[in-house]
Protein backbone atom coordinates (compact mmCIF):
# COMPACT_ATOMS: atom_id res chain seq x y z
CA UNK A 1 0.00 0.00 0.00
CA UNK A 2 1.50 3.33 -1.09
CA UNK A 3 1.51 6.27 1.29
CA UNK A 4 -0.50 9.29 0.06
CA UNK A 5 2.71 11.12 -0.87
CA UNK A 6 4.10 8.10 -2.73
CA UNK A 7 0.80 7.72 -4.61
CA UNK A 8 0.88 11.41 -5.57
CA UNK A 9 4.49 11.13 -6.80
CA UNK A 10 3.58 8.04 -8.83
CA UNK A 11 0.94 10.13 -10.63
CA UNK A 12 3.53 12.88 -11.23
CA UNK A 13 5.88 10.33 -12.80
CA UNK A 14 3.24 8.70 -15.02
CA UNK A 15 1.30 11.79 -16.16
CA UNK A 16 3.44 14.87 -15.39
CA UNK A 17 1.76 17.13 -17.95
CA UNK A 18 -1.84 16.16 -17.23
CA UNK A 19 -3.94 18.86 -15.54
CA UNK A 20 -4.34 18.23 -11.81
CA UNK A 21 -5.67 21.43 -10.15
CA UNK A 22 -7.83 24.18 -11.71
CA UNK A 23 -8.19 27.45 -9.82
CA UNK A 24 -10.65 30.17 -10.96
CA UNK A 25 -9.57 33.79 -10.65
CA UNK A 26 -11.90 36.55 -11.84
CA UNK A 27 -13.92 34.05 -13.82
CA UNK A 28 -10.95 32.41 -15.59
CA UNK A 29 -9.61 28.97 -14.68
CA UNK A 30 -5.83 28.74 -14.19
CA UNK A 31 -4.55 25.19 -14.60
CA UNK A 32 -1.69 23.40 -12.82
CA UNK A 33 -0.20 20.13 -14.02
CA UNK A 34 0.82 17.32 -11.70
CA UNK A 35 4.46 18.25 -12.32
CA UNK A 36 3.87 21.92 -11.48
CA UNK A 37 2.01 21.07 -8.26
CA UNK A 38 4.84 18.71 -7.26
CA UNK A 39 7.47 21.39 -7.90
CA UNK A 40 5.54 24.05 -5.99
CA UNK A 41 5.01 21.67 -3.08
CA UNK A 42 8.71 20.74 -3.03
CA UNK A 43 9.71 24.41 -3.06
CA UNK A 44 7.35 25.11 -0.15
CA UNK A 45 8.56 22.04 1.78
CA UNK A 46 12.09 23.41 1.52
CA UNK A 47 10.91 26.77 2.84
CA UNK A 48 9.15 25.06 5.74
CA UNK A 49 12.44 23.39 6.64
CA UNK A 50 14.23 26.75 6.51
CA UNK A 51 11.54 28.13 8.84
CA UNK A 52 12.39 25.46 11.39
CA UNK A 53 9.68 22.88 10.67
CA UNK A 54 10.98 19.41 11.53
CA UNK A 55 9.43 15.98 10.86
CA UNK A 56 6.54 15.45 13.27
CA UNK A 57 5.88 19.17 13.78
CA UNK A 58 2.32 20.42 13.32
CA UNK A 59 1.40 22.91 10.58
CA UNK A 60 -2.12 24.34 10.36
CA UNK A 61 -4.10 25.23 7.21
CA UNK A 62 -6.94 27.73 7.56
CA UNK A 63 -8.58 28.52 4.25
CA UNK A 64 -11.51 27.84 1.99
CA UNK A 65 -10.78 25.35 -0.77
CA UNK A 66 -8.23 26.40 -3.40
CA UNK A 67 -5.29 24.92 -5.26
CA UNK A 68 -2.90 26.28 -2.62
CA UNK A 69 -4.73 24.25 0.07
CA UNK A 70 -3.89 20.92 -1.56
CA UNK A 71 -0.40 22.07 -2.61
CA UNK A 72 0.30 23.16 0.97
CA UNK A 73 -0.93 19.80 2.28
CA UNK A 74 1.45 17.97 -0.07
CA UNK A 75 4.28 20.31 1.00
CA UNK A 76 3.59 19.47 4.65
CA UNK A 77 3.88 15.76 3.78
CA UNK A 78 7.14 16.40 1.91
CA UNK A 79 8.49 18.18 5.00
CA UNK A 80 7.51 15.21 7.18
CA UNK A 81 5.20 17.43 9.22
CA UNK A 82 1.62 16.84 10.36
CA UNK A 83 -1.23 18.89 8.89
CA UNK A 84 -3.87 20.46 11.14
CA UNK A 85 -6.82 21.74 9.03
CA UNK A 86 -9.11 24.45 10.42
CA UNK A 87 -12.66 25.11 9.23
CA UNK A 88 -13.42 28.38 7.46
CA UNK A 89 -15.70 30.37 9.72
CA UNK A 90 -14.30 28.73 12.85
CA UNK A 91 -14.65 30.87 15.97
CA UNK A 92 -11.72 32.74 17.47
CA UNK A 93 -11.91 30.61 20.62
CA UNK A 94 -11.77 27.36 18.63
CA UNK A 95 -8.91 28.59 16.45
CA UNK A 96 -6.86 29.48 19.52
CA UNK A 97 -7.74 26.17 21.17
CA UNK A 98 -6.76 24.02 18.17
CA UNK A 99 -3.49 25.89 17.55
CA UNK A 100 -2.49 25.63 21.19
CA UNK A 101 -3.72 22.07 21.71
CA UNK A 102 -2.05 20.75 18.54
CA UNK A 103 1.17 22.71 19.24
CA UNK A 104 1.17 24.00 15.67
CA UNK A 105 4.37 25.86 14.73
CA UNK A 106 2.92 27.96 11.92
CA UNK A 107 -0.20 28.32 9.79
CA UNK A 108 -1.15 28.76 6.15
CA UNK A 109 -4.00 31.29 5.83
CA UNK A 110 -5.99 31.76 2.64
CA UNK A 111 -9.48 32.35 1.22
CA UNK A 112 -12.20 33.49 3.63
CA UNK A 113 -15.50 35.30 3.29
CA UNK A 114 -14.48 38.06 5.71
CA UNK A 115 -10.75 38.57 6.14
CA UNK A 116 -11.21 40.88 9.14
CA UNK A 117 -12.75 38.02 11.13
CA UNK A 118 -9.62 35.98 10.42
CA UNK A 119 -7.33 38.88 11.27
CA UNK A 120 -9.11 39.21 14.63
CA UNK A 121 -8.73 35.47 15.28
CA UNK A 122 -5.05 34.82 14.49
CA UNK A 123 -3.05 34.81 17.73
CA UNK A 124 -0.66 37.75 18.03
CA UNK A 125 2.81 37.01 16.62
CA UNK A 126 1.76 33.53 15.43
CA UNK A 127 3.74 32.78 12.21
CA UNK A 128 1.49 32.99 9.14
CA UNK A 129 2.10 32.16 5.47
CA UNK A 130 -0.55 33.96 3.43
CA UNK A 131 -2.10 32.69 0.22
CA UNK A 132 -2.63 35.35 -2.45
CA UNK A 133 -6.37 35.71 -1.63
CA UNK A 134 -5.76 36.80 1.96
CA UNK A 135 -5.52 40.55 2.60
CA UNK A 136 -4.56 40.38 6.26
CA UNK A 137 -1.07 40.80 7.73
CA UNK A 138 1.29 37.85 7.18
CA UNK A 139 4.86 37.02 8.02
CA UNK A 140 5.51 35.25 4.73
CA UNK A 141 3.95 35.36 1.26
CA UNK A 142 2.96 32.09 -0.45
CA UNK A 143 3.71 33.27 -3.99
CA UNK A 144 7.12 34.58 -3.02
CA UNK A 145 8.15 31.45 -1.13
CA UNK A 146 6.84 28.98 -3.71
CA UNK A 147 8.70 30.77 -6.51
CA UNK A 148 12.08 30.14 -4.87
CA UNK A 149 13.49 26.97 -6.41
CA UNK A 150 14.54 24.35 -3.89
CA UNK A 151 18.14 23.22 -4.47
CA UNK A 152 18.65 19.91 -6.26
CA UNK A 153 20.39 18.60 -3.15
CA UNK A 154 17.19 18.96 -1.09
CA UNK A 155 15.58 15.59 -0.44
CA UNK A 156 11.95 15.49 0.55
CA UNK A 157 10.89 13.41 3.53
CA UNK A 158 9.78 9.85 2.78
CA UNK A 159 7.01 8.99 5.26
CA UNK A 160 6.28 5.47 6.46
CA UNK A 161 2.77 4.04 6.58
CA UNK A 162 2.60 4.27 10.36
CA UNK A 163 3.75 7.89 10.53
CA UNK A 164 1.12 10.41 11.62
CA UNK A 165 -0.08 12.44 8.62
CA UNK A 166 -2.81 14.67 10.06
CA UNK A 167 -4.76 15.73 13.13
CA UNK A 168 -8.39 16.20 12.15
CA UNK A 169 -10.31 18.14 14.77
CA UNK A 170 -14.02 17.46 15.11
CA UNK A 171 -16.34 20.40 14.53
CA UNK A 172 -17.32 20.41 18.20
CA UNK A 173 -21.09 19.97 18.39
CA UNK A 174 -20.58 19.62 22.14
CA UNK A 175 -17.57 20.76 24.15
CA UNK A 176 -14.09 21.42 22.78
CA UNK A 177 -13.02 19.94 19.42
CA UNK A 178 -11.16 16.64 19.62
CA UNK A 179 -8.16 15.93 17.37
CA UNK A 180 -8.39 12.54 15.66
CA UNK A 181 -4.87 11.21 15.01
CA UNK A 182 -4.55 9.63 11.56
CA UNK A 183 -1.56 7.91 10.00
CA UNK A 184 -0.49 7.51 6.39
CA UNK A 185 -1.88 3.97 6.64
CA UNK A 186 -5.42 5.02 7.61
CA UNK A 187 -5.40 7.81 5.01
CA UNK A 188 -4.15 5.45 2.28
CA UNK A 189 -6.53 2.65 3.25
CA UNK A 190 -9.60 4.87 3.12
CA UNK A 191 -8.59 6.74 -0.04
CA UNK A 192 -7.31 3.80 -2.09
CA UNK A 193 -10.13 1.44 -1.12
CA UNK A 194 -12.63 4.21 -1.81
CA UNK A 195 -11.26 4.54 -5.34
CA UNK A 196 -11.86 0.83 -5.91
CA UNK A 197 -15.31 0.87 -4.33
CA UNK A 198 -16.56 3.96 -6.14
CA UNK A 199 -14.66 3.12 -9.34
CA UNK A 200 -12.97 6.45 -10.00
CA UNK A 201 -10.12 7.02 -12.45
CA UNK A 202 -8.00 9.57 -14.36
CA UNK A 203 -10.90 10.63 -16.59
CA UNK A 204 -13.01 11.78 -13.67
CA UNK A 205 -13.55 15.41 -12.69
CA UNK A 206 -14.34 16.73 -9.22
CA UNK A 207 -15.50 20.16 -8.05
CA UNK A 208 -14.10 20.87 -4.59
CA UNK A 209 -16.25 23.22 -2.52
CA UNK A 210 -17.16 21.54 0.77
CA UNK A 211 -14.51 22.30 3.43
CA UNK A 212 -11.27 20.35 2.92
CA UNK A 213 -10.93 20.50 6.71
CA UNK A 214 -13.75 17.90 6.78
CA UNK A 215 -12.77 14.27 6.21
CA UNK A 216 -15.44 13.71 3.55
CA UNK A 217 -13.96 16.29 1.15
CA UNK A 218 -10.42 15.49 2.25
CA UNK A 219 -10.75 11.79 1.40
CA UNK A 220 -13.34 11.70 -1.40
CA UNK A 221 -11.72 14.55 -3.35
CA UNK A 222 -8.10 15.13 -2.31
CA UNK A 223 -7.28 11.64 -1.00
CA UNK A 224 -8.86 9.73 -3.85
CA UNK A 225 -7.20 12.04 -6.40
CA UNK A 226 -3.80 10.77 -5.21
CA UNK A 227 -4.80 7.20 -6.09
CA UNK A 228 -7.19 7.71 -9.03
CA UNK A 229 -5.22 10.60 -10.61
CA UNK A 230 -8.23 12.72 -11.59
CA UNK A 231 -8.60 16.50 -12.02
CA UNK A 232 -9.87 18.79 -9.25
CA UNK A 233 -11.47 22.16 -9.98
CA UNK A 234 -12.44 24.71 -7.34
CA UNK A 235 -15.36 27.09 -6.95
CA UNK A 236 -14.35 30.76 -6.88
CA UNK A 237 -17.08 32.05 -4.58
CA UNK A 238 -20.64 31.50 -3.43
CA UNK A 239 -21.86 33.88 -6.13
CA UNK A 240 -20.07 31.98 -8.91
CA UNK A 241 -20.77 28.49 -7.60
CA UNK A 242 -23.57 27.76 -10.05
CA UNK A 243 -21.49 28.91 -13.02
CA UNK A 244 -18.45 26.96 -11.79
CA UNK A 245 -20.52 23.80 -11.41
CA UNK A 246 -22.04 24.15 -14.88
CA UNK A 247 -18.60 24.83 -16.38
CA UNK A 248 -16.74 21.96 -14.73
CA UNK A 249 -19.46 19.33 -15.35
CA UNK A 250 -18.09 17.08 -12.59
CA UNK A 251 -18.34 13.32 -12.96
CA UNK A 252 -18.07 13.01 -9.17
CA UNK A 253 -20.27 15.24 -7.06
CA UNK A 254 -20.68 15.12 -3.29
CA UNK A 255 -22.94 17.54 -1.43
CA UNK A 256 -24.84 17.88 1.83
CA UNK A 257 -28.67 17.64 2.07
CA UNK A 258 -28.99 21.38 2.56
CA UNK A 259 -27.40 22.03 -0.86
CA UNK A 260 -29.59 19.44 -2.60
CA UNK A 261 -32.60 21.23 -1.11
CA UNK A 262 -31.27 24.57 -2.40
CA UNK A 263 -30.93 23.05 -5.87
CA UNK A 264 -34.54 21.90 -5.69
CA UNK A 265 -35.75 25.34 -4.62
CA UNK A 266 -33.82 27.02 -7.42
CA UNK A 267 -35.19 24.65 -10.08
CA UNK A 268 -38.78 25.08 -8.92
CA UNK A 269 -38.39 28.85 -8.90
CA UNK A 270 -37.16 28.80 -12.51
CA UNK A 271 -39.85 26.49 -13.91
CA UNK A 272 -42.73 28.12 -12.03
CA UNK A 273 -43.43 25.66 -9.22
CA UNK A 274 -43.92 21.96 -8.56
CA UNK A 275 -47.29 21.68 -10.32
CA UNK A 276 -45.92 23.11 -13.57
CA UNK A 277 -42.82 20.91 -13.40
CA UNK A 278 -44.96 17.81 -12.94
CA UNK A 279 -47.06 18.77 -15.97
CA UNK A 280 -43.97 19.25 -18.12
CA UNK A 281 -42.38 15.99 -17.01
CA UNK A 282 -45.59 14.05 -17.66
CA UNK A 283 -45.59 14.91 -21.38
CA UNK A 284 -43.91 12.14 -23.45
CA UNK A 285 -40.60 13.18 -25.05
CA UNK A 286 -40.91 16.76 -23.74
CA UNK A 287 -40.57 15.42 -20.19
CA UNK A 288 -37.23 13.79 -21.05
CA UNK A 289 -36.00 16.98 -22.70
CA UNK A 290 -37.01 19.07 -19.68
CA UNK A 291 -35.30 16.68 -17.24
CA UNK A 292 -32.11 16.70 -19.35
CA UNK A 293 -32.16 20.49 -19.56
CA UNK A 294 -32.38 20.69 -15.77
CA UNK A 295 -29.42 18.30 -15.37
CA UNK A 296 -27.36 20.21 -17.92
CA UNK A 297 -28.28 23.51 -16.28
CA UNK A 298 -27.04 22.24 -12.94
CA UNK A 299 -23.87 20.84 -14.49
CA UNK A 300 -24.64 17.27 -13.39
CA UNK A 301 -25.55 15.66 -16.71
CA UNK A 302 -22.20 13.81 -16.87
CA UNK A 303 -21.99 12.85 -13.20
CA UNK A 304 -21.89 9.11 -12.59
CA UNK A 305 -21.84 9.60 -8.82
CA UNK A 306 -24.08 12.10 -7.01
CA UNK A 307 -23.71 11.55 -3.29
CA UNK A 308 -25.08 13.05 -0.10
CA UNK A 309 -23.77 12.79 3.43
CA UNK A 310 -23.03 14.55 6.74
CA UNK A 311 -26.69 14.38 7.80
CA UNK A 312 -29.85 12.50 6.76
CA UNK A 313 -31.47 13.55 3.49
CA UNK A 314 -35.28 13.35 3.30
CA UNK A 315 -36.58 10.48 1.19
CA UNK A 316 -38.91 12.90 -0.59
CA UNK A 317 -35.88 14.86 -1.82
CA UNK A 318 -34.20 11.72 -3.17
CA UNK A 319 -37.45 10.72 -4.92
CA UNK A 320 -37.75 14.22 -6.40
CA UNK A 321 -34.27 14.10 -7.94
CA UNK A 322 -34.88 10.56 -9.21
CA UNK A 323 -37.70 11.92 -11.36
CA UNK A 324 -35.33 14.30 -13.18
CA UNK A 325 -32.70 11.58 -13.63
CA UNK A 326 -30.29 12.39 -10.81
CA UNK A 327 -29.74 9.38 -8.57
CA UNK A 328 -28.54 10.53 -5.14
CA UNK A 329 -26.72 7.90 -3.09
CA UNK A 330 -26.15 8.30 0.65
CA UNK A 331 -22.99 7.42 2.50
CA UNK A 332 -22.04 7.29 6.16
CA UNK A 333 -18.70 7.93 7.78
CA UNK A 334 -17.04 10.13 10.35
CA UNK A 335 -13.82 11.87 11.32
CA UNK A 336 -12.67 8.91 13.37
CA UNK A 337 -12.74 6.44 10.44
CA UNK A 338 -11.86 8.91 7.66
CA UNK A 339 -15.28 8.57 6.09
CA UNK A 340 -14.71 4.83 5.51
CA UNK A 341 -18.11 3.55 6.60
CA UNK A 342 -21.01 2.58 4.38
CA UNK A 343 -22.24 3.55 0.93
CA UNK A 344 -25.25 3.10 -1.33
CA UNK A 345 -23.90 2.11 -4.73
CA UNK A 346 -25.73 3.03 -7.90
CA UNK A 347 -27.83 0.01 -8.80
CA UNK A 348 -27.62 -1.34 -5.26
CA UNK A 349 -29.34 1.44 -3.35
CA UNK A 350 -31.88 1.23 -0.57
CA UNK A 351 -33.46 4.59 0.13
CA UNK A 352 -33.76 5.14 3.86
CA UNK A 353 -30.52 3.31 4.58
CA UNK A 354 -26.92 4.56 4.46
CA UNK A 355 -25.87 1.61 2.34
CA UNK A 356 -23.66 -1.41 2.89
CA UNK A 357 -20.22 -1.41 4.55
CA UNK A 358 -17.17 -0.81 2.37
CA UNK A 359 -15.06 -3.93 1.98
CA UNK A 360 -12.50 -4.80 4.68
CA UNK A 361 -14.69 -2.85 7.06
CA UNK A 362 -16.34 -4.72 9.90
CA UNK A 363 -19.61 -3.22 11.09
CA UNK A 364 -21.72 -4.59 13.93
CA UNK A 365 -24.42 -3.49 16.32
CA UNK A 366 -23.71 -3.54 20.06
CA UNK A 367 -26.06 -4.91 22.71
CA UNK A 368 -27.21 -1.31 23.25
CA UNK A 369 -28.02 -0.88 19.56
CA UNK A 370 -24.96 1.26 18.82
CA UNK A 371 -23.21 1.05 15.43
CA UNK A 372 -19.56 -0.04 15.72
CA UNK A 373 -16.82 0.11 13.07
CA UNK A 374 -13.50 -1.70 12.75
CA UNK A 375 -11.01 -1.24 9.88
CA UNK A 376 -7.54 0.06 9.07
CA UNK A 377 -9.10 3.48 8.48
CA UNK A 378 -9.66 4.03 12.22
CA UNK A 379 -7.81 6.79 14.02
CA UNK A 380 -5.04 6.03 16.49
CA UNK A 381 -7.01 7.97 19.08
CA UNK A 382 -7.74 11.54 20.15
CA UNK A 383 -4.63 13.68 20.51
CA UNK A 384 -3.75 14.17 24.19
CA UNK A 385 -7.13 12.69 25.22
CA UNK A 386 -6.48 9.15 26.58
CA UNK A 387 -9.77 8.97 28.50
CA UNK A 388 -11.89 10.00 25.52
CA UNK A 389 -9.89 7.63 23.32
CA UNK A 390 -10.62 4.75 25.70
CA UNK A 391 -14.34 5.56 25.53
CA UNK A 392 -14.38 5.70 21.73
CA UNK A 393 -12.12 2.75 20.88
CA UNK A 394 -12.98 -0.49 22.67
CA UNK A 395 -11.52 -3.86 21.63
CA UNK A 396 -10.53 -2.42 18.26
CA UNK A 397 -14.02 -1.06 17.47
CA UNK A 398 -14.97 2.59 17.17
CA UNK A 399 -18.19 3.40 19.03
CA UNK A 400 -20.02 5.86 16.76
CA UNK A 401 -22.69 7.05 19.20
CA UNK A 402 -25.27 6.33 16.49
CA UNK A 403 -28.09 3.88 17.09
CA UNK A 404 -29.09 1.60 14.23
CA UNK A 405 -29.54 -1.84 12.78
CA UNK A 406 -28.39 -3.94 9.83
CA UNK A 407 -31.16 -5.54 7.76
CA UNK A 408 -31.18 -9.02 6.23
CA UNK A 409 -29.63 -7.69 3.00
CA UNK A 410 -26.72 -6.01 4.75
CA UNK A 411 -27.94 -2.41 4.54
CA UNK A 412 -27.17 -0.24 7.57
CA UNK A 413 -29.96 1.93 8.99
CA UNK A 414 -29.42 4.82 11.43
CA UNK A 415 -32.27 5.37 13.87
CA UNK A 416 -30.85 8.09 16.12
CA UNK A 417 -28.08 9.05 18.51
CA UNK A 418 -27.37 7.09 21.68
CA UNK A 419 -26.88 10.27 23.70
CA UNK A 420 -29.57 12.32 21.95
CA UNK A 421 -32.47 10.30 23.33
CA UNK A 422 -34.59 12.35 25.69
CA UNK A 423 -37.35 11.35 28.09
CA UNK A 424 -40.78 12.98 28.23
CA UNK A 425 -42.71 13.57 31.45
CA UNK A 426 -44.73 10.46 30.53
CA UNK A 427 -41.58 8.34 30.86
CA UNK A 428 -41.28 7.73 27.11
CA UNK A 429 -37.91 7.93 25.33
CA UNK A 430 -37.79 9.90 22.07
CA UNK A 431 -35.21 9.58 19.27
CA UNK A 432 -35.23 13.01 17.57
CA UNK A 433 -33.50 12.16 14.26
CA UNK A 434 -36.38 10.26 12.54
CA UNK A 435 -38.87 12.99 13.49
CA UNK A 436 -36.51 15.68 12.22
CA UNK A 437 -36.27 13.79 8.93
CA UNK A 438 -40.06 13.91 8.54
CA UNK A 439 -40.13 17.62 9.34
CA UNK A 440 -37.44 18.60 6.82
CA UNK A 441 -39.21 16.69 4.04
CA UNK A 442 -41.34 19.82 3.68
CA UNK A 443 -40.01 22.45 1.28
CA UNK A 444 -40.77 25.21 3.81
CA UNK A 445 -38.43 23.72 6.44
CA UNK A 446 -34.65 23.91 6.04
CA UNK A 447 -33.54 22.48 9.40
CA UNK A 448 -35.27 21.06 12.46
CA UNK A 449 -34.24 20.28 16.02
CA UNK A 450 -36.61 18.15 18.13
CA UNK A 451 -36.44 18.38 21.93
CA UNK A 452 -38.65 18.02 24.99
CA UNK A 453 -36.90 16.46 27.98
CA UNK A 454 -39.44 16.50 30.83
CA UNK A 455 -42.22 17.81 28.59
CA UNK A 456 -45.42 15.83 27.98
CA UNK A 457 -44.89 15.84 24.18
CA UNK A 458 -41.84 16.79 22.08
CA UNK A 459 -41.54 20.20 20.48
CA UNK A 460 -39.51 21.18 17.43
CA UNK A 461 -37.54 24.29 16.53
CA UNK A 462 -37.35 24.87 12.78
CA UNK A 463 -35.40 27.14 10.46
CA UNK A 464 -37.39 28.32 7.47
CA UNK A 465 -36.17 27.63 3.94
CA UNK A 466 -35.58 30.30 1.31
CA UNK A 467 -38.87 29.25 -0.30
CA UNK A 468 -40.78 29.88 2.93
CA UNK A 469 -39.14 33.28 3.40
CA UNK A 470 -40.85 34.50 0.21
CA UNK A 471 -44.30 33.78 1.72
CA UNK A 472 -46.31 35.73 4.28
CA UNK A 473 -46.67 34.56 7.88
CA UNK A 474 -50.22 33.30 7.41
CA UNK A 475 -49.27 31.03 4.48
CA UNK A 476 -46.20 29.72 6.31
CA UNK A 477 -48.21 28.93 9.43
CA UNK A 478 -50.97 27.22 7.43
CA UNK A 479 -48.54 24.99 5.51
CA UNK A 480 -46.56 23.99 8.59
CA UNK A 481 -49.75 23.19 10.52
CA UNK A 482 -50.91 21.00 7.63
CA UNK A 483 -47.53 19.25 7.41
CA UNK A 484 -47.24 18.61 11.16
CA UNK A 485 -50.80 17.26 11.28
CA UNK A 486 -50.06 14.85 8.43
CA UNK A 487 -46.72 13.86 9.95
CA UNK A 488 -48.16 13.25 13.43
CA UNK A 489 -50.54 10.65 12.01
CA UNK A 490 -47.47 8.59 11.04
CA UNK A 491 -45.91 8.78 14.50
CA UNK A 492 -46.53 6.93 17.73
CA UNK A 493 -48.68 8.97 20.12
CA UNK A 494 -45.78 9.79 22.45
CA UNK A 495 -43.67 11.01 19.49
CA UNK A 496 -46.19 13.52 18.13
CA UNK A 497 -45.15 17.17 17.99
CA UNK A 498 -47.48 19.52 19.86
CA UNK A 499 -45.50 22.74 19.41
CA UNK A 500 -43.39 24.22 16.61
CA UNK A 501 -41.11 27.14 17.37
CA UNK A 502 -40.33 28.98 14.13
CA UNK A 503 -36.92 30.59 14.16
CA UNK A 504 -37.07 33.80 12.15
CA UNK A 505 -33.30 34.17 12.18
CA UNK A 506 -30.92 32.41 9.79
CA UNK A 507 -28.85 29.67 11.41
CA UNK A 508 -25.20 30.47 10.82
CA UNK A 509 -21.85 29.42 12.24
CA UNK A 510 -21.49 32.91 13.73
CA UNK A 511 -24.81 32.58 15.56
CA UNK A 512 -23.52 29.43 17.24
CA UNK A 513 -26.51 27.37 16.10
CA UNK A 514 -24.63 25.22 13.57
CA UNK A 515 -21.07 23.95 13.27
CA UNK A 516 -18.76 24.73 10.32
CA UNK A 517 -19.89 21.38 8.87
CA UNK A 518 -23.55 22.54 9.06
CA UNK A 519 -24.50 20.22 11.93
CA UNK A 520 -26.93 21.55 14.50
CA UNK A 521 -25.54 22.48 17.91
CA UNK A 522 -28.40 20.95 19.85
CA UNK A 523 -27.49 22.34 23.25
CA UNK A 524 -27.31 25.89 21.87
CA UNK A 525 -30.59 25.61 19.95
CA UNK A 526 -32.34 24.14 23.00
CA UNK A 527 -30.97 26.78 25.34
CA UNK A 528 -32.08 29.60 23.03
CA UNK A 529 -35.49 28.38 21.87
CA UNK A 530 -36.84 25.75 24.28
CA UNK A 531 -38.19 28.32 26.78
CA UNK A 532 -40.38 29.84 24.02
CA UNK A 533 -42.39 26.64 23.65
CA UNK A 534 -41.90 24.97 27.03
CA UNK A 535 -45.35 25.87 28.39
CA UNK A 536 -47.06 26.90 25.17
CA UNK A 537 -50.58 25.72 24.37
CA UNK A 538 -50.26 26.83 20.73
CA UNK A 539 -49.04 24.65 17.87
CA UNK A 540 -47.07 27.50 16.24
CA UNK A 541 -44.83 29.88 18.19
CA UNK A 542 -42.85 32.53 16.30
CA UNK A 543 -39.36 33.17 17.63
CA UNK A 544 -37.73 36.62 17.56
CA UNK A 545 -35.62 37.89 14.68
CA UNK A 546 -32.17 37.61 16.23
CA UNK A 547 -29.83 38.05 13.26
CA UNK A 548 -28.08 41.34 12.91
CA UNK A 549 -28.02 42.84 9.39
CA UNK A 550 -24.38 41.74 9.13
CA UNK A 551 -25.25 38.12 9.90
CA UNK A 552 -28.16 38.05 7.44
CA UNK A 553 -26.01 39.56 4.70
CA UNK A 554 -23.16 37.09 5.36
CA UNK A 555 -25.55 34.15 5.34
Amino acid sequence: MLTPLAAFLAAVKEQPNAIYLRQPLNGVYHEFTWKQVAQNARNMAYQLKKLGVEPGDKVAIWSKNCQEWITADIAIMMAGAVSVPLYPGQSKANVHYVLEHSEAKLMFVGKHDVDQDVINSVPEAFPVIGFSYYSGPTHYDWNQLVSIQAPESYEIHTPELDDVITLVYTSGTTGQPKGAVHTCRSFAFSSNNGVQQINTGPNDRALSFLPLAHVAERIIVEGQSFYAWFTISFAESLDTFGDNLASVKPTLFFAVPRLWAKFQEGILAKVGGQAKLERLLSIPLLGKLVARKIRVGLGLNEAHICASGASPIPRSLIDWFDVIGIEIVEGYGMTENLCYGTFNKSGDRLIGSVGKPFFQNEVKISDKGEILFKSQALMQGYYKEPEKTAEALVDGYYHTGDKGHIDENGFVHITGRVKELFKTSKGKYIAPAPIEGLLTSNVFIDQACVMGNGRSQPLAVIELSDTARTKDAEEIQSEIERHVGSMNRELEHHERIDCIVISQSIWTVDSGLITPTLKIRRETVEERYYPLGEHSKELIVWGPKENSPKEVEAA
